[in-house]
């Protein structure tokens, strides 16, 4: 299991949060049902996960300024950062409550199926 990058409170702890998330899902066997093709990948390919994920938020967040730029800024910048980082990091960055509790909403339904802890929901994860 990976290690926690909670340690604080608030905003910052629930985004490190979904930074496990990720890890989680990465590490997490994904079955013969998984649209990845589980057992029969070698390995889950994480910058298509994550291209196919920021694309998706960018499509839902069109018409909100703030996140469209901000997944914007992710999807076509340089990629300095690993993505569990960025998500850690969002925590920080200036958005208003509404975007931030819609972003962290989002971002929570998507990891937690990803990773196996919700299995009620569906992931297209390649």
């Amino acid at each position: 299991m990976a290690m926690s990058r909670r340690s604080g409170s608030g905003a910052r702890d629930e985004f490190a949060e979904l930074a496990d998330l990720w890890i989680e899902g990465l590490a997490a066997p994904h079955d013969a049902g998984c649209s990845c093709g589980g057992m029969y990948m070698p390995s889950i390919a994480a910058a298509d996960i994550e291209r196919d994920f920021l694309g998706f938020l960018a499509g839902k967040y069109r018409d909100i300024d703030e996140l469209r730029t901000l997944i914007a800024d992710r999807a076509t910048g340089p990629r300095a950062e690993a993505f569990e980082n960025w998500l850690a990091g969002l925590g920080a960055a200036p958005l208003s409550t509404d975007a931030r509790t819609r972003l962290l909403t989002d971002l929570r339904t998507f990891l937690e199926s990803f990773s196996g802890r919700d299995r009620s929901r569906f992931v297209v994860c390649y």
